[in-house]
Parts: C-alpha cells; sequence; structure tokens
C-alpha cells in the first residue's frame, strides 16, 4: 500500500501516439524523478496503447484522446482515455506484467474498479479543461479545434 503521505510527481508531455484510427496525447509520470529520463519511444506507446483500443473507432467515438505512463511507486500503470460523444471519456486503466523474458505487457488490474489515483486525476482534469476549451468552447471537432486539443499539453509537476 502507498503511504498516507502526498508528494509531487514529475510529469512530462511526450508526442502524440497514433492509435486505430485515433490521435493521443502521451503524458509520463514519475513517483521518482531520477528516473524521468527513461522516456519510452512513440511505438512502444503505440503497441502497448493498442493493446487497450484494438477496436476500430466506433459510433460517438472522436479520434482523440489521451494516455498516461505512471511509473509509480508500486508498479507502472498505462492509463488510455479516449474522448466519447460530446463531453464524456471512456478510461481504461492497466498494469504493467513483465514476463520470464523482460517482455512488458499491460494487464487490467486486479482492482478492476479504480479510475486514477491523485496525480493522475491532475493530467485527467488538464485534459477535462483542454477539451472544454478547445472543442466544446467551439461546438465542433473540425480540424482546427481537434489540432487545438492535440496542442494543448502539460508538462511539470502534479
Amino acid at each position: 500500500m502507498n503511504p498516507l503521505t502526498y508528494s509531487p510527481r514529475l510529469v512530462k508531455a511526450l508526442p502524440p501516439v497514433d492509435v486505430n484510427g485515433r490521435v493521443l496525447k502521451a503524458y509520463a509520470m514519475f513517483a521518482d524523478p531520477e528516473r524521468s529520463g527513461e522516456l519510452p519511444k512513440p511505438e512502444w506507446l503505440e503497441h502497448h496503447a493498442a493493446t487497450v483500443l484494438s477496436e476500430p473507432l466506433g459510433d460517438g467515438d472522436h479520434p482523440a484522446g489521451f494516455l498516461i505512463l505512471h511509473h509509480g511507486m508500486e508498479g507502472t500503470y498505462l492509463l488510455v482515455s479516449q474522448w466519447y460523444d460530446a463531453d464524456m471519456l471512456k478510461h481504461w486503466v492497466r498494469g504493467a506484467v513483465v514476463d520470464a523474458a523482460g517482455e512488458t505487457a499491460f494487464a487490467p488490474l486486479a482492482q478492476r474498479a479504480l479510475i486514477a489515483c491523485v496525480w493522475e486525476l491532475e493530467i485527467v482534469k488538464f485534459e477535462r479543461d483542454a477539451w472544454v476549451n478547445t472543442v466544446l468552447a467551439r461546438g465542433s471537432t473540425d480540424r482546427a479545434a481537434l489540432g487545438a486539443y492535440l496542442d494543448t499539453t502539460f508538462s511539470g509537476w502534479v
């Protein structure tokens, strides 16, 4: 279990990744800032996000969203979120599992009801505000609105 204390975590915006017809903003989060040089390659993120978003876009799905790769105290987690309908968010949380050959996969958590930790929720809040201020404020998901959303990223401490 994590300690009942709060210590800020470093977040770095990464290049967006293309996943089965979607563009996802990407973030890396670090409980230990000394690990912040361990940034994943976009292809690695695309591969693992595609295991979550393996289906093509469905009715109501927007081709935009975000992901968080969180190197936490107790493990590494991948959160994948996609905008849906006008103002809703689909969200999946996976935990890293490393096999005997050292290959990483991301599997659903044993505690499936978990949504995010307090640090990840700061990024979710940022993304909510970005969606409201770029897409919903324009009332459109045209190229300009989605481009403005994808260009709005966060890097810093949460």
